[in-house]
C-alpha cells in the first residue's frame, strides 16, 4: 500500500469522525490518536521530502486541531503549520507556506523554526515575523497576582512577544478587586507598561494551618469551611516546625477571603478536640498567616467489667471487645455504652469529659428493646427514652430504646405499624394490635428481638390523649404471643415503683419441708397433721399427730409451722413436739429438705414474660441436674403461658424429676400431655397423662391432685373422635 493511499485512508478515518460532531472522552480521545498517527505519517513523508504525502496528511490533522482547541491541540498545532509551511515553500507555495507562518506565530509569538533550514525559508519567516510579531513589557502590581494575556496565563512582570492585534490582560487575586487593560498592539512598535496594572485592595485574606486537619472554621459565627488533608506549602511547613509542628501532622491551608477591617472571633472546632477561640483585630487591608492551630484531644477512658466471661462491649453501636476492656479513646459528649451476651446485657448512658475514667462494673440482666411508640406522646418526646429512665432501677431485666432509625427500619421490614403491640392496662388491644393473633405475634417478638439482640420486644402505648403521663408499656419475651402490661403515670412516681416492684418480683422455686401436711382445726391449738412421708413418716409422725412445738418455740397453727419451715436451709435439724390422737406428748427429730415449687398455670398477678427471659438466662449455665430441671420445668409452664406449647413441650422432655408427691414426675407428665395435646398429637398425650394418673403428685405446691387432672383429661379425651 502507497505512503498517499494510506495517508488517505486516515485522513478519511479523521475527517469522519470530525464531521460527526460532538462526541464522548473515549470518542475524542481515539481523534488525537487518529491526529498522532497523520503528524507521524507526515514527520515521515517530509524526510522524504515527499511534501504533496505531507500537505495531505498535515491538512486533516490542522482541521482536526483546529476545531479542538484543548491543551494538547495547542502543543501540536505550531509544529504542524511549521511543516505544512515549508512543504508548501517546497511545492512552490509561497503565499500559503506565509499564511501557516502566521497562523504559527499568531498562536505562539515566541516560535523558533527547528531543522537544517533554507536560507529563503527563513527570510520568509522573518518577514513575517516582523509583520506579526512585538513586544509587550508587562508590569502587575501585586506581583503574586494571577495574570493572562487573552485567557491565556503570563508572569505579572517581564518581556514577552505577543501577535501584531488587539489584546486584553487581566489580573486578579483574592483580597483585591479585579482589572483589565486592552490595546492593540502593532507590527515594529513594542508596547510597554509604564504603568503598572494596579489591582485595588478591598478586604483582608486569612490564610489558616491546623494540626490536625478536619477542623472546622468559624468567623464570627459564620462557617467557612474545613481544613483538608496536607501537607501545606512549604513556608507553612516550616513556620510551623518552628511552633514544634511537624508536616506530617498539618492540614492543607484553608484561605478565607472578604475579611474586613475590624476585630473578628476565629472558632476551631472539631469532634474528640477541644475546641479553641481565638480574637484577631484587622487594622488594615492586608493577607493575615494566622500561626498554625493546634488542637488538643478531648477524650475519656471508658474501664469496663462485667459479671459474665466473653461479654461483647459495644460503644455508640460499634463494637469495641471482651469485657474486661479499658476504652481510651472515648470523645468528649454523651455516649452510650452496651454490654451484651447471649443472655442480657446492660446499658449505661454516659457523658464523658475531657480526662474523665468512667468505670462501668455491668450486671447483665434479660433486656426487652422497646421498638415502638402508639398513641400521642405529651410533647412529642421519644416515649421510648422515657420509659428507659424510668425503669432503670429494675433489678431482674433491662429496658433499653434502640435508635429510632433502627426500629423504624425494623417495623418497616416487617411491614408493622406503630400500634402493631398496642394494648391498654386491662390487656385489651387497641388499634392494629387487634387484628394480630398470638400465633403472629409470637413469630415478630421472635423476629425482632433477634434484630436488636435482645431476650424480647416492648412497646408504649398512649391510650388516652387527655391524659399523656398515663403510659402503658406491652411487653412480649421471644417467642411470646401474650404480652404482659404495665401501667406508669410519669406524675405519679408511686406507679413507677409499682411496676418496678413487679418486675422485681422474686420466685422461689423451691421451699423447705420435712415431708408432712398440716391444717388448722376448730378448737384445736397447733397444727394438725394430714399426710406425711419421707423424714416425718421415718420419724414416727402420723396423720392425727398435732405439731405442738418445733425447736422450743411454740406453733400455734399450720400457717405458724410455714412460716417457721421458709426461713430453714436444706439439710438442717428440726425437733418437733407433738401430740398423738391420745393425747401423749412425743418428740421427733427431723431434716430439713427441698421440694420443688412450679408456678401457677392460671396466675395473673405474674409478669410471665419477665419470668420466661429470667428463666431462659439461668439455664443457659448448667448447674445441678435437680435445679436445671425444677427451672426447666417453671420454663415450660411459662412458655404455655404465651401460647408456645412446642417450646414448652421440648423443655418438658428435658426435664428430669423423680416419681413422688408434690411437684414431681408426675407433674412433668401432666403438663406434658397437655402441650402434646395442644400440638395435635393424641398419642403421646394419652401416654403421658396414663402415665400422670398413675402417681401422687401435684400441679403445684398447693395441689390440685394430678391424679384427678388426669383422669379427667382421659375422660375428655375419649369422648372426641378418634381423627
Amino acid at each position: 500500500m502507497s505512503t498517499v493511499l494510506r495517508i488517505a485512508i486516515v485522513a478519511a478515518t479523521a475527517l469522519a469522525s470530525l464531521a460527526a460532531g460532538p462526541r464522548p472522552a473515549w470518542a475524542q480521545a481515539d481523534q488525537m490518536s487518529n491526529v498522532q498517527t497523520l503528524m507521524t505519517q507526515a514527520r515521515t513523508s517530509f524526510d522524504q521530502l515527499d511534501y504533496e504525502g505531507t500537505v495531505k496528511a498535515l491538512d486533516t490533522a490542522i482541521g482536526v486541531l483546529e476545531a479542538r482547541p484543548t491543551e494538547e491541540a495547542r502543543k501540536l498545532l505550531p509544529t504542524a503549520y511549521e511543516m505544512r509551511a515549508r512543504s508548501r515553500f517546497g511545492l512552490g507555495l509561497r503565499a500559503e507556506a506565509q499564511a501557516d507562518f502566521t497562523s504559527l506565530l499568531n498562536m505562539d509569538p515566541a516560535y523558533a523554526l527547528t531543522g537544517q533550514l533554507s536560507p529563503r525559508i527563513v527570510e520568509l519567516f522573518e518577514a513575517v515575523l516582523r509583520s506579526t510579531v512585538t513586544q509587550l513589557t508587562v508590569s502587575i502590581a501585586p506581583p503574586n497576582a494571577e495574570a493572562t494575556l487573552d485567557g491565556v496565563k503570563i508572569p505579572t512582570s517581564g518581556t514577552l512577544q505577543i501577535a501584531v492585534g488587539d489584546h486584553t490582560i487581566a489580573a486578579s487575586r483574592i483580597g483585591y478587586k479585579a482589572a483589565s487593560i486592552s490595546f492593540k498592539a502593532e507590527a515594529g512598535v513594542a508596547f510597554d507598561m509604564v504603568q503598572p496594572l494596579a489591582l485595588e485592595r478591598v478586604s483582608s485574606v486569612f490564610t489558616f494551618v491546623t494540626s490536625p486537619p478536619g477542623v472546622e472554621i468559624v468567623i464570627d459565627g459564620i462557617r467557612q469551611g474545613v481544613t483538608q488533608p496536607g501537607p501545606p506549602p512549604a513556608e507553612i511547613a516550616e513556620r510551623a516546625a518552628r511552633a514544634g509542628l511537624p508536616a506530617s501532622q498539618l492540614s492543607n491551608v484553608l484561605v478565607v477571603p472578604e475579611v474586613q477591617i475590624g476585630t473578628h472571633r476565629l472558632e476551631f472546632r472539631k469532634d474528640c478536640f477541644v475546641g479553641t477561640e481565638r480574637r484577631l483585630t484587622v487594622e488594615s487591608l492586608d493577607d493575615y498567616v494566622i500561626d498554625p492551630i493546634r488542637l488538643e484531644p478531648a477524650v475519656a477512658t471508658i474501664a469496663v467489667k462485667s459479671s459474665q466471661p466473653g461479654t461483647m462491649v459495644y460503644l455508640d453501636g460499634q463494637q469495641r471487645g471482651v469485657a474486661p476492656m479499658t476504652i481510651s479513646d472515648v470523645c468528649e459528649g454523651p455516649h452510650l455504652v452496651e454490654l451484651k451476651s447471649a443472655s442480657g446485657r446492660h446499658i449505661s448512658r454516659v457523658d464523658a469529659r475531657t480526662g474523665q475514667k468512667i468505670d462501668i462494673a455491668g450486671a447483665l440482666r434479660p433486656a426487652f428493646a422497646l421498638v415502638s411508640t402508639s398513641g400521642q406522646a405529651a410533647l412529642n418526646a421519644d416515649v421510648r427514652l422515657t420509659i428507659e429512665r424510668q425503669l432503670e432501677s429494675a433489678q431482674s431485666v433491662t429496658f433499653f430504646a434502640p435508635p429510632a432509625d433502627d426500629a423504624n427500619k425494623a417495623l418497616g421490614t416487617e411491614k408493622l405499624p406503630p400500634d402493631w403491640l398496642a394494648f391498654d392496662a386491662n390487656k385489651r388491644a387497641l388499634g392494629t394490635s387487634a387484628d394480630i393473633g398470638a400465633v403472629l405475634r409470637r413469630d415478630l417478638s421472635e423476629k425482632l428481638a433477634k434484630v436488636f439482640d435482645a431476650q424480647g420486644v416492648a412497646s408504649v402505648t398512649v391510650p388516652s390523649s387527655l391524659n399523656r403521663n398515663r403510659l402503658v408499656v406491652a411487653v412480649l419475651g421471644s417467642g411470646s404471643g401474650e404480652p404482659d402490661v404495665l401501667e406508669i403515670s410519669l406524675d405519679n412516681p408511686e406507679t413507677v415503683n409499682f411496676a418496678i416492684g413487679r418486675l422485681d418480683r422474686r420466685l422461689s422455686f423451691f421451699r423447705p419441708s420435712i415431708g408432712l401436711t398440716a391444717v388448722d382445726v376448730a378448737d384445736i391449738e397447733g397444727a394438725v397433721v394430714v399426710a406425711v412421708d419421707g423424714p416425718s413418716a421415718k420419724a414416727g409422725i402420723l396423720p392425727g399427730d398435732v405439731v405442738m412445738k418445733a425447736n422450743a418455740q411454740p406453733v400455734i397453727d399450720a400457717a405458724a409451722l410455714t412460716t417457721l419451715l421458709a426461713g430453714r436451709k436444706a439439710d438442717e435439724d428440726l425437733t418437733l413436739e407433738l401430740k398423738d390422737k391420745a393425747g401423749t406428748v412425743k418428740r421427733a427429730d427431723v431434716r430439713v429438705f427441698m421440694t420443688p415449687r412450679l408456678i401457677g398455670m392460671n396466675d395473673q398477678t405474674l409478669m410471665v414474660n419477665r419470668i420466661l427471659v429470667d428463666l431462659r438466662a439461668r439455664v443457659q449455665a448448667p448447674g445441678d441436674p435437680v435445679e436445671d430441671s425444677v427451672m426447666r420445668l417453671n420454663l415450660a409452664v411459662a412458655l404455655a403461658r404465651v401460647e408456645n406449647w412446642s417450646a414448652a413441650r421440648l423443655e418438658l422432655q428435658r426435664v428430669k424429676l423423680p416419681d413422688g408427691p408434690g411437684v414431681s414426675n408426675g407433674t412433668v407428665q401432666y403438663l406434658l400431655g397437655l402441650a402434646s395435646d395442644r400440638m395435635g398429637n393424641r398419642a403421646e398425650a394419652e401416654a403421658a397423662w396414663r402415665a400422670a394418673a398413675a402417681s401422687n403428685a401435684l400441679l403445684t405446691e398447693d395441689g390440685p391432685a394430678i391424679k384427678e387432672l388426669a383422669d379427667a383429661r382421659l375422660a375428655e379425651l375419649q369422648k372426641r373422635p378418634a381423627r
